[in-house]
């Protein structure tokens, strides 16, 4: 039989089964399922071609981080038909100690790699001729806290990581269907590859609450659960707080002694002004089984202490809502030891007509430390404004956006405070309508229910005349 017409008379399906049995050793895999690992865990193990080739090969590392490609280790074959390696002078000892190869194969094996290992593995045959004969992408997750160890009271920050991130791959923070407790005090925040989430006053419960979601494609790629721990022993202990001038805004004066051996009979909470640069001033005070006496003449009914009485252990407080000027340094003494110190910084958003109808949004801090910056960030999730922050300049405290009419389609932005990349505080700023806009849409709804009413009227008489008369 003629083969061309034996082909011609073969099914389609048929045709292309027999090609690739034929010619799939000459084709690369394309499109390689990605291959996700969490930072410091487990091995990878990637496989070179199943017949190994003659001449020479090499693999090739092109990093996500956006560093240029690099040659890892080239591969000869010898006269007896084994394959030697030889590592490029630029695989420095690091990735030598993750990297291995797999002796008398073309596989090269990852042990525990680490999140900057992420990005793009090829092996290529460069004798006798030039083809790409493996591809792998491995992206790396990881997860970070900061601070690794905070304390009962103070807030921490977790941020989720991906090495790339694409429009199939989605991050979440989850808190655990078995936690006890209803977690509402916290922001949440996706700036590129990374999600961040802001546990405000943070207990040792926490730890346990929360864990990250790597979703691809419809379905759960990892999880991994946050990485801090948080301690009880506040005794000297130190940390700053960032919370909003809004009116459902919350400072916790957590002060207590861990450890129920020693009773302390009084115990005093102070506060040194960061606006008015006043002298240390006592604000709330208490004697063992006594009330508690809270000086009113600053925050009036604001500050309430937990505790109706002091037990000798616990004397902590709590003001709401946080006004910008209660930015300030908290001190609390139990006996004749100084605890905790907070320090609090106030952020608050205003907003102020501009030329047109334009509006000028204002963040502001009332108060700036090493490395801080502002940042607007539009609903995309994007930087639209930034600026570092100087202390010894006073305009530096503040960062505006002025919203153009162009962008009366978006109508969230986002206030973010961040310390060295971390965001320690994030206001949401939405945009609404204004008074105008309100009265004319309401003018078109009462005219459409009129005219609703107008054309209806007959129809309902002329029912119910008919009901009447069929009932006579």
């Amino acid at each position: 039989m003629n083969l061309q017409f034996y082909c011609c008379k073969m099914p389609a399906g048929l045709i292309f089964s027999v090609s690739v049995f034929l010619f799939s050793s000459t084709f690369i895999q394309s499109n390689p399922s990605p291959i996700y690992f969490l930072d410091k865990r487990g091995d990878i193990l990637l496989e070179g071609p199943d017949i190994p080739e003659n001449g020479s090969v090499v693999w090739e590392w092109k990093p996500h981080s956006g560093r240029e490609v690099q040659q890892l280790l080239t591969l000869n074959q010898d006269y007896w038909g084994s394959w030697r390696a030889e590592w490029s002078d630029h695989f420095n000892s690091y990735l030598q100690k993750k990297v291995m190869w797999d002796y008398g194969t073309l596989d090269l094996k990852i042990r525990r790699p680490t999140f900057k290992l992420a990005g793009l593995f090829i092996l290529t045959q460069t004798e006798p001729i030039n083809k790409t004969l493996k591809e792998y992408e491995i992206f790396g997750i990881k997860v970070e806290s900061s601070p690794r160890q905070p304390v009962v009271g103070s807030d921490v920050t977790v941020s989720c990581s991906i090495s790339k991130i694409s429009d199939s791959v989605q991050l979440h923070w989850k808190q655990m269907e078995s936690s006890q407790q209803n977690r509402r005090n916290t922001d949440q925040i996706q700036l590129k590859n990374t999600i961040h989430l802001i546990i405000k006053h943070v207990t040792v419960e926490d730890k346990e609450m929360y864990t990250c979601e790597v979703w691809g494609n419809g379905s759960i790629i990892h999880t991994r659960p946050t990485d801090f721990t948080v301690s009880s022993y506040l005794n000297l202990k130190s940390y700053q707080l960032y919370r909003p001038a809004s009116d459902h805004s919350e400072l916790l004066l957590i002060c207590f002694h861990f450890y129920n051996i020693i009773y302390f009979d009084h115990a005093v909470w102070t506060w040194i002004s960061s606006h008015l640069k006043g002298q240390e001033k006592q604000i709330a005070s208490v004697s063992r089984f006594m009330p508690i006496n809270v000086n009113r003449s600053r925050f009036v009914n604001r500050l309430v202490p937990t505790l109706g009485h002091f037990n000798g252990l616990d004397f902590s407080a709590r003001i709401a809502p946080v006004l910008f000027e209660d930015a300030g340094i908290y001190s609390c003494t139990l006996g004749s030891d100084k605890y905790v110190t907070i320090k609090l910084i106030t952020v608050k958003v205003t907003s102020d007509p501009s030329e047109g109808d334009n509006i000028t949004l204002t963040c502001s801090v009332s108060d700036v430390i090493k490395s801080m910056r502002l940042v607007w960030i539009n609903s995309e999730g994007k930087t639209v404004e930034e600026k570092v922050l100087k202390d010894e300049v006073p305009e530096e405290k503040s960062l505006q956006l002025i919203i153009q009419q162009s962008d009366k389609d978006r109508r969230n932005w986002t206030c973010g405070l961040f310390q060295k990349n971390i965001p320690k505080h994030l206001i949401l700023f939405r945009k609404v309508y204004n008074d105008s806009t309100f009265k004319h849409t309401n003018i078109i709804i009462i005219g459409c229910l009129a005219l609703l009413f107008i054309f209806m009227l007959p129809v309902v008489l002329y029912l119910r005349k008919c009901k009447i008369s069929d009932f006579a």
